[in-house]
């Protein structure tokens, strides 16, 4: 199992200002904050950490887990009392059976080449009962040649019906929705999100203004920002739907699952 695709500056706590992946990322882990209040949370690729912060503030403990030193070094900077980060792997979990009430595992799947091993051993340690919250690139909307996805990081990108169907042989499926960001962005800040815009005049002038204002020094785009629109120039966590209707259009999915009792 390796993972080796990171977004700079996305994974530190609080971002949100400094990187346009910020609010995507947090968005899913603010998603599963309801459903952690004093439970015991596995963060599974962790990263650097910033979900193990986010998750801590309502979790009574949680543990982060990733295969990359330096990235698993980093994250034991946002531990506090009630969280700890341990270097492992994914295919072979270091706990026993029934470990977690609940499980994060966001952007994670399609890197693997053994999948079901890894959903397997999810299952194996997650608890009677618990729920797994699993995000992974919508093939509809990225859109492979031939099963080869365009992001040399990813093995394979599942469609609705194929990620239903793969979680639906370990979990019962809950919920599969589609995470859009807010249409009050008519200018998303991802270059391939960028590409897909319409190619009328109006359209290209709102995306070259979006540029220009992209490179202005950050604290003073920052205070235009918030003078012209009152909200950060890139989008937070709260500038994020996730929805049954989006399924189709989506970038990314989020499956929230549970484990038969």
């Amino acid at each position: 199992m390796a993972i080796s695709e990171r977004f700079q500056g996305a994974n530190v706590v609080d971002a949100g200002r400094l990187s346009p992946y910020w609010g995507e990322h947090a968005a899913r882990y603010f998603r599963a904050l309801p459903f952690v209040e004093n439970k015991v949370v596995l963060d599974i690729a962790c990263g650097t950490g910033y979900g193990v912060g986010l998750l801590a503030s309502e979790a009574s403990f949680v543990v982060g887990v990733d295969i990359d030193i330096e990235a698993a070094n980093t994250a034991k900077n946002e531990c506090d009392t009630n969280s700890t980060v341990l270097l492992g792997n994914g295919l072979g979990l270091p706990f026993e059976e029934n470990s977690f009430d609940v499980i994060t595992s966001f952007e994670t799947l399609e890197h693997l080449h053994e999948r079901t091993a890894f959903l397997k051993e999810l299952r194996r340690v997650l608890r009677a009962g618990g729920t797994l919250f699993l995000s992974t690139p919508n093939a509809v909307y990225t859109r492979p040649v031939n099963g080869k996805p365009s992001n040399p990081f990813h093995i394979h990108e599942y469609t609705p019906e194929e990620l239903r169907a793969e979680l639906g042989s370990h979990f019962k499926v809950d919920s599969l929705l589609g995470q859009s960001l807010s249409d009050s962005f008519q200018i998303p800040p991802f270059y391939e999100a960028q590409q897909r815009l319409p190619r009328d005049t109006f359209t290209r002038a709102k995306l070259l203004g979006w540029k220009g204002f992209n490179k202005i020094p950050l604290h003073i785009r920052e205070s235009l920002s918030d003078a012209i629109w009152g909200k950060p120039f890139y989008p937070t966590e709260n500038d994020y739907h996730f929805e049954e209707s989006t399924l189709d259009t989506a970038p990314v999915l989020l499956a929230v699952c549970r484990k038969d009792q």
